[in-house]
């Protein structure tokens, strides 16, 4: 379904759904990025796939760059529209007042068949001010060299569906010592982080990575050029491991050529951060400056309702260094992995430490039915196995896999089977106290 741009019916809209508060059906917006698989995403909404076109990310939000398109009786909407009409209806007056009318999480399913660039992303404070500093140089919200597209923080969590392989964060210096003297190639690096003795850990890392960042490609070339004629041949031959550091960077030299024949330095970055494999249900969170990158497989993300990026490599787009440097946090640290913690019968969520959001998973079967409410903010449901129900009120609407709806503010609801559904729920949560 196609949403209309249309402020008036979006205002209709807004009416009706204050007069009789009800779960709205969402279609999600389909990004083709070109690291995208062709597959999961179609399975799951049920669309044919698009011969050639990658179904990368499936966003369920209200992010003005692709809103999902939200069906109220015989209108159908873009989700952002809707919200804006009526923001203290639709997410109450805390939350609306707290996140400035807008919804302040960004649900999303992402599959992963090519490795996505290195990235950083800013703080809040950090947003604000990057994203005047690119509107006063004139740059259009949509051009490519701007970093800064809104005016917040983007902390984001993913829950793995399938086996799920990122990087995530600075590996421990002495594991990345270690790394670097086992790479022949490396051995010039090796040498100038040994170099640092006497200076802070955290600073003698800064200083090896501010250093690789700002290498004259011509440097680059050099110590990628020997790197890529040893492993590629093996690569190929499948005689490297997704365990390793060698398998990402011999897969990274094939995805991410260069113009010229040049080479990207965030291979380099491969080997100085963590490699981690999450099986499904795990959960990894990422919060400001974290230097990570998604490598493969499939998986539930959840973040603030941003589309900030520094990138740093494996990419062709736009890479920043000034801004990234400026932004990343360059301090050995382990992946912050979430557990979750058990609400009921139905419900275990994942907490991660911020106010926008948080995650669920809602397993329903036809003897547990999954209660929930007053809805705070608004909830996100978003069905990825088996069929069931909502009911909100007298209002009823079905769930098949694949289905998203989302419930607004001081909704009870009840999500009812005769068999089994699996459900990720997205919601606000209560605001943390300060200290």
């Amino acid at each position: 379904m196609a949403p209309t741009r249309d402020a008036a019916l979006a205002a209709r809209a807004a009416t009706d759904l204050a007069r009789r508060p009800r779960p709205i059906c969402l279609e999600g917006a389909v990004q083709r990025y070109a690291w995208g698989g062709t597959h999961f995403i179609p399975q799951l909404t049920g669309v044919e796939p698009s011969p050639g076109q990658p179904a990368a990310e499936l966003w369920l939000g209200a992010h003005p760059l692709a809103p999902a398109a939200a069906r109220v009786g015989d209108v159908v909407v873009g989700l952002d529209q809707l919200i804006e009409a009526s923001p203290d209806t639709f997410l109450g007056p805390e939350v609306s007042a707290r996140f400035d009318g807008t919804l302040p999480y960004l649900l999303k399913v992402l599959d992963v068949a090519r490795m996505l660039s290195i990235q950083a992303h800013p703080t809040a404070a950090q947003a604000v001010d990057g994203f005047e500093r690119d509107s006063r140089r004139g740059l259009a919200a949509d051009a490519p060299d701007r970093s800064y597209r809104d005016r917040r923080h983007k902390p984001e969590m993913q829950v793995a569906l399938t086996e799920f392989w990122m990087l995530h964060g600075f590996r421990p210096l002495d594991a990345v010592q270690a790394a670097l003297e086992a790479t022949d190639e490396f051995f010039a690096l090796a040498a100038r982080l040994r170099s640092t003795d006497g200076v802070s850990d955290a600073n003698r890392l800064r200083r090896l990575y501010e250093h690789v960042m700002t290498l004259p490609q011509d440097a680059v070339d050099a110590i990628l050029a020997p790197l890529a004629a040893r492993l590629t041949p093996r690569y190929r031959a499948g005689h490297l491991h997704r365990s390793t550091a060698e398998f990402w960077a011999a897969r990274a030299l094939e995805q991410f050529p260069l113009p010229g024949g040049r080479l990207d330095r965030g291979i380099v970055s491969i080997y100085l951060m963590n490699l981690v494999r999450l099986e499904p249900g795990q959960a990894t969170f990422i919060g400001a400056g974290v230097l990570h990158a998604y490598l493969e497989g499939v998986a539930i993300e959840l973040m603030a309702n941003s589309d900030n990026v520094l990138r740093g490599g494996l990419t062709p787009k736009h890479v920043d260094v000034t801004e990234l440097l400026r932004v990343v946090a360059v301090e050995s640290a382990p992946p912050a992995f979430v557990a979750p913690i058990r609400l009921s019968t139905t419900e275990q969520a994942f907490r991660p430490p911020v106010d926008e959001f948080q995650l669920s998973r809602v397993s329903v079967a036809a003897d547990r039915p999954h209660h929930a409410g007053p809805v705070r903010g608004a909830d996100t449901l978003l069905v990825v196995e088996g069929s069931g129900r909502v009911h909100v009120a007298e209002h009823s609407l079905p769930l098949e896999r694949g289905t998203s709806v989302i419930i607004p503010n001081g909704a009870v609801y009840a999500v009812e089977s005769s068999t089994e559904v699996v459900m990720f729920k997205a919601s606000v949560p209560a605001r943390r106290e300060t200290p």
